[in-house]
């Protein structure tokens, strides 16, 4: 990105507004700092302030972006299908679980709070499946099901054991009496911090270049899938361009580039995809919610705190209604 103290200080915030309108836009960085450096060059030899000449930061972000943003970006930052997306999602999933597991502490036992081995190993077995699911969404989403399903697998298997042997113990055994609620905050997220850390110093993510016909058919058919393309039309897809192959001397990553680029670029172009992959977000986003409203009235363990928390777990799974009806794909024509 173009250095911040290039600008004149009377356009320094609309340059702002405008790196923040593009920023998450799949707009490869390099495209980026062109397209920013023929805006400073514009300005300067026009003499004129910024919002003078170009008008107002976001629209010129808004256009810039449809002309700017590529699949393959998107793809590569989107997809969550490398290590330091991963990570990334991981540390701050495991920051949230830290935060919210020490103010359940505080509100039930105030300063301090005794540490129970069997409440232990049940708070790690329920993690478990959250934080599995981290990577199991990223190899889906790299087309890659078979090792996603080895992932959910392990991670429910693991948070089932856990289950169970929390049943057999019983509850009294104690680690620790009387810890520090503030210090148990501290020692929770820790790990959480720790990740994101080490997801800051992992390189960025570049899309592979060496794949064999083989490996590309299999990721394009396992790209479609993620993107639930329907199996037909995923099908004739992969068997067209494996005839078209056959008839070339060229290898599929020449012909056609990446294979998950090319998944996206059909599954966007589908009618059907856009619809399941929006009905599966809403599904998701509005059924978690009321799932966890149900079983904390159910619980009755938060005394006066239940109708609070299910009042906000209703409204974001009503707030998850309101943006996806926003994003419907059946009123949005490609």
């Amino acid at each position: 990105m173009g250095n911040t103290n290039i600008w004149s200080e009377t356009d320094q915030a609309w340059v702002t507004r405008y790196r923040a309108a593009m920023a998450g836009k799949h707009v490869p960085a390099v495209a980026l700092e062109e397209r920013e450096r023929e805006l400073f060059n514009a300005v300067r030899e026009a003499d004129l302030p910024a919002a003078e000449l170009f008008g107002d930061a976001s629209t010129l972000a808004a256009d810039d972006v449809r002309e700017l943003a590529t699949t393959a970006e998107a793809v590569r930052t989107s997809e969550r299908g490398s290590p330091r997306h991963t990570a990334k999602d991981a540390g701050g999933t495991l920051i949230v679980m830290g935060i919210v597991t020490t103010a359940i502490l505080a509100l039930r036992s105030g300063w301090s709070a005794d540490i129970n081995v069997a409440h232990l190993i049940l708070a790690v077995s329920v993690a478990i499946p959250f934080i599995g699911w981290i990577p199991a969404r990223a190899l889906f989403a790299a087309g890659r099901s078979v090792a996603m399903t080895v992932v959910i697998t392990t991670a429910v298997a693991i948070a089932l054991a856990g289950i169970a042997s929390t049943a057999a113990l019983g509850s009294d055994h104690i680690a620790a009496r009387a810890v520090p609620v503030p210090l148990l905050g501290v020692v929770l997220i820790i790990p959480g911090v720790v990740t994101l850390v080490w997801a800051s110093r992992m390189r960025q993510h570049v899309l592979r270049t060496s794949w064999d016909d083989a490996d590309w058919l299999q990721r394009l058919r396992g790209g479609l899938r993620a993107r639930l393309v329907p199996a037909t039309t995923a099908r004739g897809h992969v068997a067209e361009i494996k005839q078209a192959l056959a008839a070339s001397d060229t290898s599929a990553y020449e012909e056609y580039g990446h294979p998950l680029v090319l998944a996206r670029e059909i599954a966007d172009a589908n009618q059907t995809s856009r619809s399941r992959l929006w009905w599966l977000w809403i599904l998701a986003g509005i059924g978690w919610p009321l799932v966890s409203a149900a079983l904390v009235i159910t619980a009755q363990s938060w005394g006066n705190l239940t109708i609070p928390i299910v009042v906000l777990f209703l409204l974001a799974s009503l707030v998850t209604a309101l943006a996806g009806w926003s994003r419907r794909p059946w009123a949005h024509k490609r």
